[in-house]
Order: structure tokens, then sequence, then C-alpha cells
């Protein structure tokens, strides 16, 4: 098996918190070396404590497995994951699963927050509820147009 149909299987791994981006889309995977029946593949987490990093070194074995090869998978806690990572297929499917995403990316933590869309109706009437939601990469906001809660997908700094 090559690298490539390495990738095109690892495209097919959800983000275990948000099923409807791949961690390929989302820049989990960094470097994948194929030699014989045998791929290294690279996890770069989202943040250090992923909670889910075991899961998705399970999955990304388990794919692999099926298909007949031997997957290493490395945990690379030494990288620093950014939001410039995301693939434009990753953004396009936050945002289709009702994910609100920054409109700049900067250093400054507060101006993340600032004209924040609801990814409902598009207003930018809205207001921070908490910094941190159900996991440390998501804070809640409120939209004041059309009453819905919702969750913004920060990029950590």
């Amino acid at each position: 098996m090559s690298a490539e149909e390495v990738w095109a299987l690892l495209r097919e791994v959800p983000d275990p918190e948000i099923p409807r981006v791949s961690i390929v889309d989302m820049g989990m995977i960094g470097e994948v070396q194929v030699s014989g029946g045998k791929a290294q593949i690279e996890l770069i987490p989202t943040f250090a404590g992923c909670a889910a990093v075991p899961l998705m070194v399970r999955e990304i074995g388990e794919r692999l497995r099926a298909r007949g090869i031997a997957a290493e998978v490395r945990v690379n806690y030494g990288a620093a994951w950014s939001p410039d990572r995301i693939r434009p297929e990753g953004w396009k499917a936050l945002r289709a699963a009702g994910f609100a995403v920054p409109t700049h990316l900067t250093d400054d933590p507060e101006a993340l927050f600032e004209d924040v869309a609801c990814p409902r109706c598009g207003s930018t009437a809205t207001s921070l509820l908490s910094p941190f939601g159900p996991t440390a990469c998501r804070a809640i906001f409120k939209c004041h147009a059309c009453g819905e809660a919702f969750e913004l997908f920060k990029p950590p700094v």
C-alpha cells in the first residue's frame, strides 16, 4: 500500500469530538511513511490534554489493520497544532456541523471573541456566555437575533 492510500484511509477517520470532520482535515496528521506492510503515522493532537487521543490511535490502527497494514501511531505532543493546520475541507465541515469559526486568527485571546457570527442565522449580535465549552477548544455564545446558543471552535493561544 502506498502513502497516498494510507492518507485516503486516514481521511475516513472522524474526529471523535466532531465526527463530521476527519482527523486529516483537522490537520492532526503530520507525517505518513509506508514501508512494506507497515505505516508510521504522526498524530498531532489539537490540545495536549485531549482525552480522545487513545480513541484516535485505536481507530487509526483498526482502520489500517482491516486493510492488512500494521500501523505505528506516534503521538507528537511536541508539535504545536494550530488552526493553520486545518484544511479548507475542515473549515467547511466545522461550519456544516454548526460551529462558528474564527473570522481572524490572532495571538490576542480577547480578539477571538469579537465579531463572532451565529452559524445558524449569520448575525453578529452575539455574546460570549463561557470561554470554555464541553472541551477547552470550544467557547459558548448566544445569538441575540435568533436566540440560539452555539459553540465557537477556537484555536489554542
